[in-house]
C-alpha cells in the first residue's frame, strides 16, 4: 500500500477539526442554545479545509457529492495513481463493515457502492455475501453518479479512519477493503497526527525563538554632588 501523501497530510490536517473547533463559531453564527446540525457543520468545515489545502494541486481533486440529497461528503480522487479515498471515523467503519457482513440495509451507505472497485473477496468470503447482476450495475452506476466527472477514471478507493476521544483525534489508519467491505490491508498513520499536532503548536507559538540581546546592558552611574 502507497497512498499519497500529499493528500494523507490533508486528510490529517481535515480529520483533527472536532466539535471542539467549531463549537464558538457556531454559538455565535447560528445558535448557543440548540446544537442541531452542530457535527454537520464539523464536518463542512473539515470539506472546507482539506478543500483549500489541495485546490492548487492538479492532479488531486475534492470531489464534493451530494448523496441522494441527503448528506454531502467529499472525496478526494488522485487522477495519477487513479486512486480515491474516503473520510469517516473508525466507530462508523466498523459498524458498516459488520452491516456488510450481515447483508442489511447499509448497503445503501455511499461506502458500499465506491467498493464496487476494489477487488473481489476470495471465494469463501463470496460464498458469505452474495450479489446479481442487477445490484453490481446499481452499484456501479451509483458509485459513477457521485465521482461525476471523475468516473471510470478510477480503479481504487481507499478509507482513511480516525479515532477520537475528547473531541480530540487520538489515531488514524489507511484501509483498503474488498468488495463486500472486509479489509484487505491496513496502514496506521497515527504518528502524522502527532507531526500535525507538534506543527500546529509551532504555528501558533510562534516559530522564530526568542532573540536576546549580545550587548550588555549598561549600568546608570549615579553622580552624588558634594556639598
Amino acid at each position: 500500500m502507497e497512498p499519497n501523501p500529499i493528500i494523507l497530510r490533508s486528510v490529517v490536517e481535515a480529520m483533527s477539526i472536532t466539535v471542539r473547533d467549531v463549537l464558538a463559531d457556531f454559538n455565535a453564527s447560528i445558535s448557543s442554545v440548540n446544537h442541531n446540525g452542530l457535527y454537520q457543520a464539523v464536518w463542512a468545515r473539515r470539506g472546507q479545509v482539506v478543500t483549500n489545502m489541495l485546490a492548487d494541486n492538479e492532479t488531486i481533486k475534492v470531489v464534493h457529492v451530494h448523496h441522494k440529497s441527503i448528506w454531502q461528503f467529499e472525496a478526494i480522487v488522485d487522477t495519477d495513481q487513479r486512486d480515491a479515498y474516503l473520510l469517516m471515523s473508525h466507530d462508523n467503519l466498523k459498524a458498516l463493515q459488520k452491516k456488510f457482513k450481515k447483508q442489511s440495509s447499509s448497503h445503501h451507505h455511499y461506502l458500499y457502492s465506491f467498493l464496487c472497485l476494489n477487488p473481489k473477496p476470495t471465494s469463501t468470503q463470496q460464498s458469505l455475501f452474495q450479489s446479481d447482476e442487477n445490484e453490481e450495475a446499481a452499484r456501479k452506476s451509483d458509485c459513477d453518479i457521485m465521482l461525476g466527472e471523475f468516473a471510470n477514471q478510477i480503479d481504487r478507493v481507499y478509507v482513511v479512519a480516525f479515532d477520537y476521544a475528547e473531541n480530540t483525534a487520538t489515531g488514524g489508519a489507511i484501509y483498503l477493503l474488498d468488495q463486500n467491505g472486509t479489509t484487505i490491508e491496513t496502514k496506521d498513520i497515527s504518528d502524522m497526527l502527532l507531526d500535525q499536532e507538534e506543527t500546529s503548536e509551532n504555528d501558533s507559538l510562534g516559530t522564530d525563538p526568542i532573540k536576546h540581546s549580545s550587548k550588555p546592558t549598561p549600568l546608570v552611574k549615579l553622580k552624588i554632588k558634594k556639598a
